[in-house]
């Protein structure tokens, strides 16, 4: 079985997916397995996959079309195996409105959102990306002139109540939950990008040290959303505790898998090494 790890894309995120998928490939060349590496590039993201030989492409692809469900659906057509979720609930995770929507509607509790600044009435508000990961372009608002300037440079901007409180991510596999890691970032009151990504950014608790009853509601929580949304492989859900409540953020189809990664972490929890993670991603999806 020849395998094609792609990597790279055009999102703000290529860098962390290069990372991921370098990792990742060195772990399967490690393993024994077939591997090579394909690094999409933002004017060339579709011959790549049909000019290539492979018999399982192993999509490590942050943000943009390589989480959207766009090259998914490329694959689909081609008649390729491939890692992750499928067109469908790559396309609604990458919506973070719709996906809270969803959440909503079975029952997990979830951040207002604000669909226009005139309806904003509580401050601090978080204004970001409806469609972007990695805490990318996130700005806490204290008024409606700062909205205002976040609006005019976050593309696709969504406004939700700002929750401070701990930052709890889950990591699904195969629809079971791995696991609850509490982030404790160093530097910043929020879980911005370089807390997530710099070597010492953040402290990782795992497991998180918190009530054991909360602990089992954010395992449900999502577990329910990965199946709800119909995901497939990984996923990893982020949320805001706060007053003995838990909040549903967003959900991660591609979740990184670097050495600051929180998945690899996660999946200690269960006894699985990061060897462990992609070989079993292998074998769920080979089949």
């Amino acid at each position: 079985m020849k395998i094609a790890v792609f990597m790279g894309g055009e999102s703000s995120e290529k860098e962390v997916s290069l990372r991921s998928g370098n990792a990742v490939l060195k772990s399967l060349q490690k393993q024994g397995y077939d591997a090579y590496g394909i690094e999409l590039k933002e004017n060339n993201q579709i011959l790549p996959f049909l000019e290539n030989e492979y018999d399982l492409a192993y999509l490590v692809l942050h943000g943009g079309n390589g989480e959207n469900g766009k090259l998914q659906a490329i694959l689909d057509i081609l008649g390729k195996k491939y890692t992750g979720s499928g067109v469908l609930a790559s396309a609604i995770s990458m919506d973070k409105k719709r996906t809270k929507m969803i959440a909503e509607s079975i029952g997990i509790k979830v951040p207002k959102t604000f669909d226009k600044i005139e309806s904003i009435n509580t401050f601090p508000v978080i204004v970001k990306p409806v469609d972007e990961g990695s805490s990318v372009g996130l700005h806490v608002c204290n008024n409606i002139e700062e909205v205002k300037k976040a609006v005019n440079v976050v593309r696709n901007p969504i406004i939700e109540e700002y929750i401070k409180g701990e930052e709890l991510t889950v990591g699904v596999m195969n629809d079971k939950a791995l696991g609850v890691l509490r982030i404790i970032p160093k530097a910043a009151d929020i879980y911005d990008y370089d807390s997530k990504y710099k070597i010492g950014g953040s402290i990782h608790e795992y497991p998180a040290r918190i009530d054991n009853k909360l602990y089992k509601k954010a395992m449900k929580y999502a577990e329910d959303i990965h199946i709800e949304l119909g995901m497939k492989g990984i996923s990893r859900s982020d949320f805001i505790m706060k007053d003995d409540e838990i909040y549903f953020l967003e959900v991660n189809s591609s979740p990184g898998m670097t050495e600051t990664s929180l998945i690899p972490d996660l999946a200690t929890l269960q006894g699985y090494t990061f060897d462990d993670v992609v070989r079993i991603v292998v074998e769920t999806f080979s089949k």
